[in-house]
C-alpha cells in the first residue's frame, strides 16, 4: 500500500477516512509520482574518476524525501541520501540549502535511484525560498511545517557552502507571452523576447545586473532601467525606443533617423574595452567621441592658420623695426679714461713629492670559536582527499621526511701572518713668488669739463607705426590664445568620462 501524504498524516481522522473508502471501493488507489524534498547538501566539486561521477554526478544533492524519510536535528551528520540531477548540467539552477525540490524515482519502490528535478515552485522569488517558509507563522515548529525534527533556518545559517542568500529579496521578471527568461538569484538575467510595438515583433537580446526593485511589464519590449545591461535590437527605429538615441545631425551625413537597422546599446556607470593582444597597452586609455572630435580638429586647424598669419606678420613687423634701428644714427660724446699700470705678485705653492717605505708583517692571534649548526626541519606535502559524506574536496597535510637535530663545532686558535702595506712619506712643499705688470691703453671717458650725455632714439612716423602694429598683434595673440584655450577645454570635456580601451 501506498504511504500517506504529509497533510493526511498531520490531519487527524483524515487517513483512517481514506483507508475505509478504499476498502469499500468508494476511492481508487493514488501511487506518488512526484515527492518533495529538502535540500541538506549539494555536491559542487568535479569528480575526475569516472565510476566515481556515474553514481554521484556534479550538483547531486543530498536529501530528505518529506513524508518518507525521518532526520535527527542535525541531518549533515547522518548518513547522506544523494539524489543525482534528471536534466543536462548544460543549463542548471543549483539549489541552496533548506529548500524545497521536487524527486522522481525510476520505479515505485523506496529504494529505487532517485533523481531531483528542480525547485518546488511556490514563491515568485528566484531568491532563497526555505521548505514551507509561507507556512511559518502558522506552523513555526519544523515537525508540523515539513515533518522533519532539523530546522531549515539554522541548517541554511549553518552551511558552510557558499550561497548568494542576503538581506534583499530578488523576485521573478515580468514576461510577455512567448519569452525564454534566465535569471540569476543575485539579479543578474538574461532575457529572449521582441519588441510589441511593431506588427512583425522583431527579436530583442537582453542581459544585465538588475535594480534592487519589483519589476512591471514594461511595452518598450525592455526590462526598464537597470545597474548594467546590454540589449541588442532587430529592424528598430532607435528614436522608437528613446529620445536617448537622438544622433547629432552634420551636413556632410544624411539624416537617417527614421531608418530601421540592427543594433546594440550598452548601459553602464562606466565601460572597458580590453584587447589581449602582444602589442596592445597596459593601461587604459579615454575613448573620443569622433563627430565631436572631428569637429574640434577642424576649428583647431582655423585657429591654427590664424596663429600662422599672425606670426607672418610679427616677422614683417619685426623686421621693420629692425630696419629702422639699424639705419637711425646718433651722436655719442668723447669719453677720456686714463688708467695707470698695476703690478701683480703671483704666489703659488709647489709640492716636491712623495717616497714610500716597506713596513715589517704582523703577527695576529685568531682565537678558538664554536659554532652552531642549525638542525633541518621536517619534510611536508599537501594532498587532496574527497569526503565521502558530502563530496566536498578538503587538503591534508602529509609528513614526508623527518628533519636532523643540529650541533655544535669548535674551530681551534691560531696565528696568522698579514703583510702591512707602505708607508707614504711627504717631502714637503715649497713657495714661489711672480712679479707681473700689467699696462692699460689709455681710454678718454671725460671729466667735469667735458660729461657724458646718452642721446636717445629718435622717434619718427616710422617708430610710431611699428609701436601700433606691435600692440595690435599683442592684442590679436591675446585673444588667439583665449581661443586655443577654450578649445581645449573642449576637447577634454569631447573626452569621454566612463568608455575606456587599452
Amino acid at each position: 500500500m501506498n504511504r500517506p501524504t504529509l497533510e493526511n498524516t498531520l490531519s487527524t481522522g483524515s487517513y483512517q477516512d481514506e483507508l475505509f473508502a478504499s476498502a469499500l471501493g468508494w476511492k481508487a488507489h493514488e501511487l506518488f509520482i512526484l515527492n518533495r524534498a529538502i535540500v541538506i547538501s549539494v555536491k559542487l566539486g568535479v569528480e575526475l574518476n569516472p565510476q566515481a561521477a556515474s553514481t554521484m554526478p556534479q550538483f547531486s544533492i543530498n536529501a530528505r524525501i518529506i513524508g518518507e524519510d525521518v532526520s535527527s536535528e542535525n541531518p549533515e551528520n547522518e548518513i547522506t541520501k544523494w539524489f543525482a540531477p534528471l536534466m543536462s548540467n548544460g543549463i542548471v539552477s543549483v539549489p541552496e540549502v533548506g529548500e524545497q525540490v521536487f524527486v522522481i524515482r525510476e520505479t515505485t519502490l523506496n529504494k529505487s535511484k532517485g533523481f531531483w528535478i528542480s525547485r518546488v515552485n511556490d514563491t515568485d522569488k528566484v531568491s532563497l525560498k526555505l521548505t514551507n517558509d509561507h507556512n511559518k507563522n502558522l506552523n513555526p515548529e519544523p515537525m508540523s511545517r515539513y515533518g522533519m525534527r532539523f530546522n531549515v533556518e539554522k541548517l541554511n545559517a549553518n552551511s558552510r557552502q557558499n550561497s548568494p542568500k542576503q538581506e534583499r529579496d530578488v523576485f521573478q521578471l515580468p514576461l510577455n507571452l512567448g519569452d525564454v527568461l534566465m535569471q540569476g538569484r543575485s539579479g543578474s538575467y538574461i532575457r529572449h523576447s521582441y519588441l510589441p510595438i511593431y506588427s512583425e515583433k522583431p527579436a530583442t537580446l537582453e542581459m544585465g545586473i538588475l535594480e534592487d526593485r519589483v519589476y512591471q511589464v514594461n511595452a518598450m519590449g525592455s526590462v526598464g532601467s537597470t545597474k548594467t545591461k546590454t540589449i541588442h535590437f532587430s529592424n528598430t527605429k532607435p528614436l522608437d525606443i528613446s529620445d536617448l538615441f537622438t544622433k547629432k545631425q552634420n551636413e556632410l551625413i544624411p539624416d537617417d533617423s527614421d531608418v530601421k537597422r540592427d543594433f546594440i546599446v550598452n548601459f553602464a556607470d562606466e565601460t572597458y574595452n580590453i584587447s589581449t593582444t602582444s602589442d596592445s597597452e597596459l593601461e587604459m586609455h579615454r575613448s573620443v567621441l569622433g563627430e565631436k572630435l572631428n569637429s574640434y580638429l577642424q576649428e583647431n586647424n582655423g585657429i591654427l592658420l590664424g596663429f600662422v598669419r599672425n606670426t607672418r606678420q610679427l616677422l614683417l613687423t619685426v623686421e621693420k623695426l629692425f630696419d629702422s634701428y639699424i639705419d637711425h644714427e646718433h651722436a655719442i660724446p668723447e669719453i677720456n679714461v686714463d688708467i695707470p699700470d698695476k703690478v701683480v705678485l703671483d704666489k703659488q705653492t709647489v709640492n716636491r713629492g712623495f717616497r714610500t717605505e716597506s713596513q715589517p708583517s704582523r703577527r695576529v692571534f685568531v682565537p678558538a670559536q664554536r659554532v652552531r649548526v642549525p638542525s633541518t626541519g621536517d619534510v611536508f606535502e599537501t594532498v587532496r582527499v574527497v569526503n565521502q559524506s558530502n563530496g566536498s574536496v578538503q587538503r591534508v597535510r602529509r609528513l614526508v621526511a623527518r628533519g636532523t637535530p643540529g650541533s655544535t663545532i669548535t674551530i681551534p686558535s691560531k696565528f696568522v701572518t698579514v703583510p702591512s702595506p707602505p708607508k707614504t712619506i711627504n717631502l714637503g712643499y715649497r713657495t714661489i713668488v711672480k712679479k707681473r705688470r700689467i699696462k692699460f691703453d689709455t681710454i678718454s671717458i671725460g671729466g667735469d669739463a667735458n660729461p657724458r650725455f646718452t642721446v636717445p632714439i629718435e622717434t619718427d612716423k616710422e617708430t610710431s607705426d611699428i609701436e601700433v602694429d606691435i600692440n595690435t598683434l599683442r592684442d590679436e595673440f591675446t585673444n588667439t590664445r583665449n581661443v586655443f584655450i577654450n578649445l581645449s577645454n573642449t576637447l577634454i570635456d569631447h573626452l569621454s568620462k566612463r568608455h575606456f580601451i587599452n
